[in-house]
């Protein structure tokens, strides 16, 4: 959440409520840009809750995740490195066990999609997948050797 109600520093942690009185979110940073001067941001008391309750439950927060390590390849001497000649997200490792394991994904794949959802960089893929849960399945679309698979990968969970 994006605020303009006047928040110090040492509010961090602290409520945010609305004009109510009713606890909306969990203040976590004040813009110090100078322009910016007044904008504060919370954390949804929604999206706090259900944090704090994987808390106590099970003491770590758990997301979905392919179980892949990814990399983003915007230039020339990244690309050289990983040994790819087109830019775009490239998978760099995959977790033994995981979905993305169970589905065939391998090293050095190019992710084009997910769920026909283009995939231009990491934090695309990564935002989609935050809408998703854990045991979803979700069509993974590769390049791998010129060819383009669609590999369908169960979703594990990122504190496994």
């Amino acid at each position: 959440i994006q605020t303009d109600a006047s928040i110090s520093p040492g509010n961090s942690g602290g409520g945010l409520f609305n004009a109510n009185g009713e606890l909306i979110g969990i203040v976590n940073a004040k813009s110090s840009y100078s322009e910016a001067e007044g904008i504060g941001f919370a954390i949804p008391i929604n999206t706090a809750m259900e944090i704090g309750r994987q808390l106590i439950e099970n003491g770590s927060v758990a997301r979905p995740a392919l179980g892949v390590k990814i990399m983003d390849v915007t230039d020339a001497q990244t690309a050289q490195q990983l040994g790819v000649s087109t830019m775009g997200v490239y998978v760099v490792e995959v977790t033994k066990g995981s979905g993305a394991d169970a589905a065939g994904v391998q090293a050095g794949d190019r992710v084009l999609a997910v769920d026909d959802t283009a995939v231009s960089d990491s934090s695309a893929l990564k935002n989609y997948l935050k809408d998703k849960g854990i045991g979803d399945t979700v069509n993974l679309q590769v390049e791998r050797d010129g060819k383009v698979l669609t590999l369908a990968v169960t979703l594990g969970s990122s504190a496994q």
